[in-house]
This record gives structure tokens, sequence and C-alpha cells, in this order.
């Protein structure tokens, strides 16, 4: 056996290197800690704490607050905000949740669990629930068809939802014309404010209704605010956040809104379009003080939520009937005020629009406040705009056009 011979040469060279790698790996380590520890005046990202009584209380959320000080201001500050942002959130997560009680809460949930009777709500409760009601019997938004909203949604997030489509599946079809149609017959549940002073309501709930429920086994909260949650629980942070003094920073959702709080500007927001199942984006468009916009927007085909069968788009927002809009790919509006529900709200009212009053309402919304876009289906390069705003959208993507529609 042959002895093995390990050289000497340059051995101090090496100790050297290795020496030089090890201080260089602790300065890096040493830098690191400092830049974590030793705070300079910015924007922060606010996580909520984790809470195991709604552990999905804060998905889909996210908060930059601007914070200034000296270091250990900041840190201070930070706490304070993180745990601001956590109580707020995590209550007004509990009090919208259409589906689970919370100990110590009347929710939504504890109403839709108790049709015919008289429920006190907590004020919060009750001003987002008459706010949704008006705007569901001005149109647009429908408070009261969460079976369908529950139908869809079942169908959008699965796997493989071709083989279950209404146009594949004809019991599938059934289930949501007969939830469609219940609502339409005057069948349709009720909200009736049986107290104002004393928040007090009451959910009526007709036999047809509950019947074709059982028939079509179909497990769906009644009162269901859709993406209007989202859009009340960042009115009902950015209050609690500007109470508390916290004026520079901005939330935004997965959903697609963006509210500015009120001393923070200088910011953009992006619109999405969609062609051959790949998305990407059109434009940008600059966000004032204290905004909020909402965009509804494309996904790419096989994204959760977004699919095609026999070339028409399945996406989450209903049409004027009880299908996905089939002409509308993304829909953007943007409020100065920064009323991000009556955004949403705008939002949802075109794409529950026929294709023909699409420009109309455009045209509607165009106001000093309220700024709208849309892109369709049969033209994703090309951005129709309320006429008003359309030279303040900016174009990114070579081959995109803006127009606005004729009075």
């Amino acid at each position: 056996m042959k002895d093995i011979e390990v050289s000497g040469k340059h051995i101090k060279l090496r100790f050297v290197i290795f020496i030089i790698a090890v201080i260089v790996g602790v300065a890096a380590f040493v830098f690191a800690i400092y830049q974590i520890t030793n705070k300079k005046t910015g924007y922060y990202e606010i996580r909520a704490t984790k809470d195991e009584t709604a552990p999905l209380y804060s998905n889909g959320y996210a908060f930059f607050c601007f914070i200034d000080g000296k270091s250990d201001e900041i840190k201070a500050n930070t706490a304070k905000i993180q745990s601001l942002y956590s109580e707020s959130l995590g209550r007004i997560s509990r009090l919208l949740d259409p589906k689970e009680t919370y100990e110590g809460y009347v929710n939504l949930a504890t109403l839709n669990r108790s049709p015919g009777q008289d429920v006190k709500l907590p004020a919060e409760l009750y001003g987002v629930l008459t706010d949704a009601l008006a705007r569901s019997e001005e149109g647009g938004f429908r408070l009261f068809d969460g079976a369908e909203k529950a139908l869809w949604q079942e169908l959008l997030f699965l796997e493989e939802p071709l083989p279950f489509d209404p146009i594949n599946d004809p019991y599938q079809k059934e289930r949501m014309e007969a939830a469609w149609t219940v609502l339409l017959d005057g069948d349709a549940p009720k909200l009736t404010i049986v107290d104002a002073a004393a928040c007090t309501v009451r959910l009526e709930v007709p036999s047809a209704y509950r019947e074709m429920l059982e028939q079509y086994e179909i497990e769906a909260p009644i009162l269901d605010l859709g993406v209007l949650r989202d859009a009340y629980s960042l009115q009902y942070l950015r209050q609690k956040l500007i109470e508390n003094g916290i004026t520079e920073g901005y939330l935004q959702t997965e959903s697609g809104m963006t509210m500015l709080l009120p001393d923070t500007g200088n910011g953009a927001v992006e619109l999405h379009s969609c062609a051959d199942g790949e998305a990407y984006i059109t434009a940008a468009f600059a966000l004032g003080k204290g905004a909020a916009c909402c965009e509804l927007r494309a996904f790419s085909l096989g994204e959760p939520g977004y699919y095609a069968v026999d070339g028409i788009l399945r996406h989450p927002y209903s049409g004027p009937d009880w299908e996905p809009n089939r002409t509308l790919l993304t829909v953007w509006t943007y409020s100065t005020r920064g009323d991000i529900v009556d955004a949403a709200a705008k939002a949802l009212s075109l794409y529950a629009a026929e294709p023909a009053d699409t420009a109309k309402l455009l045209l509607d919304f165009g106001t000093k406040q309220t700024a709208a876009a849309v892109i369709t289906t049969d033209a994703p390069l090309k951005i129709l705009s309320d006429p008003l705003h359309a030279e303040k959208i900016d174009i990114v993507k070579n081959g995109c056009t803006i127009s606005v529609p004729a009075a």
C-alpha cells in the first residue's frame, strides 16, 4: 500500500486566506445584525401577530407604514403599530366572517345561523351590513347570493375544473341556475332592520330558498360580502390607524385593493391584461395622496380561480346573469377620496352590467372623485377609460392603446 503524501506547499497562504474568509463572514454577520437592530427612518412592513383562535385572519393583507425617529423610537413605535394593526384586523376579520363564529363575538356567521331571530349586532358590523344592503338594492353588488358565490368558488379552485363546469356537467348547471332563479323569483332572503338605535336586525329566509339549498346540497352562507369584505376591512383599518395618529403608509390585499393613508402619495398601481393565456402589465396609474384603488384583474390561465372552457373565460366575478362575466378581463376603479368600498362596489357593478351598458357606466363614474377603466376579452391591449382620467394612464406595454367611450 502506497503512502499518501500531503503537500506542505503554500500552507501559510492557505491559512491567511482562511482567516480572511472567517473575518469577512463575521463582518457580514455583524453588519446584518446591525442592520436589523439599528433602525432607520423609512417604510416598514407591519406583520400581524399570530392568533391560534383565528389562524387565517391576516391572510391576503399587507401593511407598509412609514416610521421615523431614532432607532429605539422606531422599534417601540413598530411594536405599538403592530399591536394596533393586529388587534384591528383580527376584530374586523372575525366580525365579517360569514362561516365561522368566535367566542365573545356576534358576527356575520352568527346572523347566518340565526334566521328568523332578532340579533343585536356590534356597531361596526351593523354599519357594514346596512351600507352593503343599500348597495345591494342599487344593483351590481349582491348581498344575498351566498349560494351562487359558493358554487362558483367551489368550482373555480378545483385542480381539474373542466369536467365539472356547467358546460360539461348538466347537474352543476342545474344547481347554479336553481340558486340564481330562486333569487330572481322573489324568494330571496331579506334583512330587516328591527331597531336602528340598538343595531338590531333580523334575517328572514323563505322556505323556497331553504328547500333549494337542501335539494341541491348547497352549503353556503346566506349573507356573503364577497369582494366587499376586503374593502370594508381596509376601511375599518384605515379608520383605526388614523384615530391613533398613523397617517403615512399603505394597505393592500391579494384581491386587488390598494389604500393609501391620508399623508401618503407618490405611488402607482398597475393595470393587467391577458392574451394567449398569459397575464401581463399594460399600463400604470399614479396614486394621489390618500387615494384608494380596486383592480379586479386578469390572471394567467391555470392560476387559481382562472380557467377557460370552450374558449370562454371563467373567473371569480359575476356577469349580468348567473355566470362569470364573459366580456371583461380587468376592471379598475380609483377613488381620490380614499373610499375603497365605493371603488370596489363600482368595479363589481361594471362586471355585473350588460356589455352594452359598460361605456355608459364609465361615463357616469368619470367624475373628479372616481376614475375607472376596463379591458375586454376581445381587445386585451385596449384600455377603455373614463373621459376625465385617460391622460393620466401611462402605457407600459408596446401596442397598448387608450380610448374613451363616446358620450
